[in-house]
This record gives C-alpha cells, structure tokens and sequence, in this order.
C-alpha cells in the first residue's frame, strides 16, 4: 500500500519537535520535560505501527494504549500548572476517573483489534475541557505577552488538535467499514491538524517562560 506524502510530513515535524525538546531539556520546566517524553512515546507507537504493518499485523492495539498514556501525560503537564488544592483534586478525579473508563472499555464495547474511537474523543474532550481552565489563567494575567509563555503554545496546540480530531477518531470504525478510501482523505486531515499542534509544541520549547 502506498503511504501519502503528508504521512511522512507529519513524523517529519514530530522528530523535529523532539529534537527541539531534546536540546533545550536541561532547561525545560517541568512541564515541558513531560511533553518532549510524550512526543518520543508518540514516535516509538508509530515505529510500532510501522513495523506490525509491513509484517500485515493488526496495529490498531497501540493506539489503545497511546490513548492512555497520552491523557495521563497531559494530566501530569498541567498539574504542575494548575495551582490549588480544588484543581488538583479534579485534575484527580478526571484522570482516575478516565483510567477507570479505558479499563471497562476494553472489556466491554471496544476492542483491541479495532480503534478506541469513543475512548479517544473522551479523551480529547477532557483535554479541550482541562486546557480552556489554564487557558483563563493566562488571559487573566494581563501584563503576560501569550506568544512568549509556553503554556500558550501547548494549550492552543492541544485544542487544535483535539477538537479538530474527536469526530475523525469517533466514526473511525464506521467509516472504515463504509469505504476505506473514503477515510484515507479524511485522515488527512487528522495528518495536517497533528502538524500543527507538533509545530506548537516544537515553539514552546524556545519560550523562556
């Protein structure tokens, strides 16, 4: 099967925005550091997917478990954001909570042998709903030029992404019974939304703040 060009766009601009982390890590914040070892499990998942697909292996598992470790890493970036104790309990809740839900799905409505479409827009929809709350932070911080905080960059390329993808990743399984050509075109546009938010990322990491 030939792979579009956008494909490898994509793990293009994912290994330089790893690279980019990887420079500057000494003096990432916290944060910052957690976000640069999300981008490394993203490409080691899609060197994954890469290796079972040229030995005509279901790959679809690793998304599953990407999905998970996606939200938990997010989690723990905006903790070290989110000060006060009522926002770290929700960050709790929200993440026990989601944790508790990937399990019951797995043994229940979705399998591994298909993609975690509803398990991945609940995901997403938790991230866009966690990024609006540090995106009020930063707005109500008047004195704060957006373009120089990281935290700028990593919401806006979160909600980027994710709002853009909860519809792809929700009807992934139907669209692909329905036409699979039909939902290659479509995952272009997960492939140009994902380059984006990897460019946002990639800014981040030079912001000083």
């Amino acid at each position: 099967m030939r792979i579009p060009i956008l494909f490898y766009i994509t793990q293009l601009v994912k290994i330089i925005a790893a690279l980019v982390g990887g420079f500057r890590y000494r003096n990432l914040p916290r944060p910052l550091k957690i976000l640069e070892w999300l981008i490394i499990v993203g490409l080691v998942e899609v060197g994954v997917q890469w290796i079972q697909a040229s030995h005509h292996i279901n790959n679809l598992w690793t998304g599953h478990l990407f999905t998970l470790f996606e939200f938990i890493f997010v989690v723990l970036m905006y903790s070290a954001w989110m000060k006060g104790r009522r926002n770290q309990l929700m960050l709790l809740v929200c993440l026990s909570a989601f944790i508790l839900f990937w399990i019951v799905s797995k043994f229940t409505f979705e399998q591994f042998s298909r993609l975690d479409g509803w398990t991945a827009a609940v995901s997403k929809i938790l991230q866009i709903t966690l990024s609006i709350f540090i995106l009020v932070d930063i707005i109500k911080e008047s004195d704060l030029v957006w373009t120089k905080d990281s935290r700028f960059w990593v919401v806006a390329g979160i909600i980027i992404y994710a709002a853009g993808s909860i519809f792809i990743f929700a009807l992934f399984n139907k669209m692909l019974e329905i036409s699979v050509d039909r939902l290659k075109m479509v995952w272009h546009i997960n492939w140009s939304l994902m380059i984006i938010s990897y460019l946002f990322y990639a800014r981040s990491f030079l912001c000083k703040r």
